[in-house]
């Protein structure tokens, strides 16, 4: 246990988050005080700060977003969902959130004319709006190779093309 140097309330260690130059390895404040001090920042106190990094250190960001971005994470099954029920599965090793950027990317520039479309999928978006679909995980299978991941996307399609209510031009 260990108090709160800002909110005073005595808390469960797992509540602190790790600090290496302190004695006990952990910050003087608490999880929440940090994301409360943080927000302010953000939105008080400098909330250019972020844009001011990101324009003078465009290689120490194109570093951290390549490494986000890398496809090694834990394989997913994921869905989008549209209004009346359709659905699209996919299989990734990237975050959920990297996932739907690069659907939402590959959309627009299919309508510039510059990638091809997924058909069904795309009238979705055309017919509903990108941003009424549910883009959610299905199941997420830790350190599962791609081999694998591809056979249970596939059995999920089948699934929803089996009920007539699959985006899917492929099963695989």
């Amino acid at each position: 246990m260990k108090q709160c140097v800002k909110c005073r309330e005595v808390k469960d260690e797992s509540n602190f988050s790790k600090c290496s130059v302190r004695k006990d390895g952990l910050q003087n404040n608490c999880k929440e005080c940090n994301k409360e001090d943080n927000q302010k920042f953000r939105t008080e106190l400098n909330p250019s700060h972020h844009s001011v990094w990101q324009r003078n250190n465009p290689d120490k960001l194109g570093v951290l977003v390549k490494r986000y971005t890398k496809a090694d994470k834990a394989g997913i099954v994921y869905s989008i969902k549209n209004p009346n029920g359709d659905v699209y599965i996919g299989q990734s090793k990237k975050y959920m959130s990297v996932r739907k950027t690069s659907h939402t990317t590959h959309y627009n520039r299919t309508k510039k004319g510059k990638m091809p479309r997924l058909p069904l999928l795309h009238a979705s978006f055309d017919t509903y709006g990108i941003e009424n679909h549910i883009f959610e995980t299905i199941v997420d299978l830790g350190d599962m190779d791609r081999k694998q991941l591809k056979f249970i996307e596939t059995s999920f399609i089948r699934a929803f093309k089996e009920i007539g209510k699959s985006l899917n031009i492929r099963e695989n």
